[in-house]
């Protein structure tokens, strides 16, 4: 394997098998918000690399399955199917103890804001080491509006209160990076600017460590996640939690996803909300799976009868597949795929799984 990009698709490869092509990786690994690859990510976990890489490319990935399996890591079982070879499970394995900050990772729940957050802690820490100082005028990390203003609105206009959020935000930012990994906390403090200087870029870090500018992305981004969760999950945190203002949500769903949950709320059958939204009954069953594994606090009970969801769970712990068709054929009554996937994303929701 010779990038982590390539390290990450067989980490997943090991996961999905061949139950799914590798065209639902490209989907997963760019983020793409459909409802397949949401409930994809779901049943086999690996939602937390959604959206990973965003210019990724089906000719990139096509690329990196084509040097896993000259390599020996992965095996083609049928047209756009493959799965680990036993080189690849070791290869896999060694990877994950090596590169701990994967678990970090959290994709689907931080992929739209992590970026945003990062700015606005970057232009914060920059904005606030030099006004405490005295020095007014600096070159700002972002030019993004969006970013200046919040940052603007957020600076203390007293001296004294610089210089206390100062060094409040610094204790804070030492006792997460403390808990980090080595790594996560060295490419995290080297983006930093502050006064007399400027934090490197992406690239600039690679070319230190030696590293593959990807892998600084992804070792970047696991360090945001975790902040992320660490701020929201933490009361020892006093300041760090105004940088996720506007963000915290009680659970992610796609913009129609959204609509059809209004709408749900409200009262509305399935049908009725087909007809209110000239869609596919089939679309908003899609929209229904997405919010069952989104919200756990939504209930499946009025289109999922217990001893149906029981069955599912037995059976696809038994057979140990998410594979629909084969599920389907496994319980002894008739049962629409709709409910199948209902069943499996509640039982994601109860066990991880």
């Amino acid at each position: 394997m010779e990038t982590i990009r390539q390290a990450i698709v067989a980490a997943i490869i090991q996961v999905i098998g061949a139950e799914r092509s590798i065209y639902g990786i490209f989907h997963l690994l760019k983020g793409k918000k459909s409802a397949q690859t949401i409930q994809d990510g779901a049943f086999f976990g690996v939602l937390t690399f959604f959206g990973l890489f965003p210019a990724l490319t089906r000719e990139l990935i096509e690329e990196d399955i084509r040097c896993l399996i000259n390599g020996g890591y992965v095996e083609k079982v049928e047209k756009d199917r493959v799965r680990l070879t036993n080189k690849g499970i070791e290869k896999t394995k060694n990877f994950k103890m090596n590169h701990a900050f994967i678990n970090d990772l959290q994709g689907w729940d931080y992929h739209r804001y992590a970026e945003q957050v990062w700015l606005r802690l970057a232009l914060y820490v920059q904005s606030i080491t030099n006004l405490s100082v005295g020095q007014n005028r600096f070159f700002p990390i972002t030019h993004k509006i969006e970013v200046q203003d919040w940052v603007k609105k957020h600076l203390p206009k007293e001296q004294q209160k610089r210089e206390e959020i100062s060094q409040l935000v610094r204790i804070e930012l030492e006792s997460f990076l403390e808990g980090c990994l080595d790594v996560q906390a060295l490419i995290m403090v080297l983006q930093f600017s502050g006064r007399k200087k400027m934090g490197l870029t992406k690239q600039q870090i690679a070319d230190q460590l030696n590293f593959d500018v990807e892998k600084v992305h992804v070792i970047h981004l696991s360090t945001m996640h975790r902040l992320i969760k660490k701020v929201q999950q933490d009361n020892q945190f006093s300041y760090l939690p105004h940088f996720l203002s506007g963000f915290n949500t009680p659970f992610v769903l796609t913009e129609s996803a959204r609509v059809t949950n209004d709408l749900l709320e409200k009262g509305h059958s399935i049908d009725q909300i087909s007809q209110i939204r000239k869609l596919k009954r089939n679309t908003i069953e899609d929209h229904i799976v997405e919010i069952a594994i989104q919200n756990p606090h939504f209930s499946i009970r009025p289109y999922v009868p217990l001893e149906v969801e029981e069955w599912v769970t037995t059976i696809s712990d038994t057979l140990q597949t998410t594979r629909l068709r084969d599920l389907k054929e496994k319980i002894p009554f008739e049962v629409d795929y709709f409910v199948i996937r209902l069943a499996l994303a509640r039982k994601k929701v109860k066990h991880g799984a």
